[in-house]
């Protein structure tokens, strides 16, 4: 009996996590869609499997969601060339938003940290057909936490113009 209590509890935190996985590929997918094809921000390039140097222009970035206090912080790593700052916007549970922090956000107890990376391809080809003058973008998320067995991760694609 207890090893299905165990079960079923591990079954429901992994069913929350694959919730919140699934929510934060929509929201980046949301967003890089906003912007006009010419912009740099979704500029073709990144990759699925690997973190580029902090650049000017990243295809990756961290969102950690509290337990404890409910804020949500996105954290992207910049660099000049010379040293790596850090942009944070930070969704407070007052409903507050900060975008003036610089440091890397805080992570440990009580914190839930997943990894974000995003590919965007020009002239994809989709079941055979190349869609000239299309670019296809796809987000990968991953939880952090290597607690979970297996690794929780959801991945989706859109094609735009």
């Amino acid at each position: 009996m207890a090893g299905l209590v165990a079960q079923s509890l591990s079954g429901t935190d992994r069913a929350r996590y694959m919730g919140l996985a699934t929510t934060l590929v929509s929201e980046k997918l949301e967003d890089l869609s906003h912007w006009p094809a010419v912009d740099p921000h979704v500029a073709v390039g990144g990759s699925l499997t690997t973190d580029a140097p902090p650049s000017a222009i990243n295809y990756y970035d961290d969102v950690n969601l509290s337990n404890t206090n409910g804020y949500v912080s996105e954290t992207i790593a910049s660099n000049n060339g010379t040293t790596t700052t850090y942009s944070n916007v930070i969704h407070n549970a007052t409903g507050y938003v900060d975008t003036t922090a610089t440091t890397a956000a805080p992570s440990g107890s009580g914190i839930i940290e997943f990894h974000r990376r995003w590919l965007i391809e020009s002239n994809p080809v989709v079941n055979g057909i190349t869609l000239t003058g299309s670019r296809r973008v796809t987000v990968l998320v991953t939880l952090s936490n290597s607690a979970v067995k297996p690794a929780v991760s959801f991945q989706m694609s859109m094609v735009r113009p």
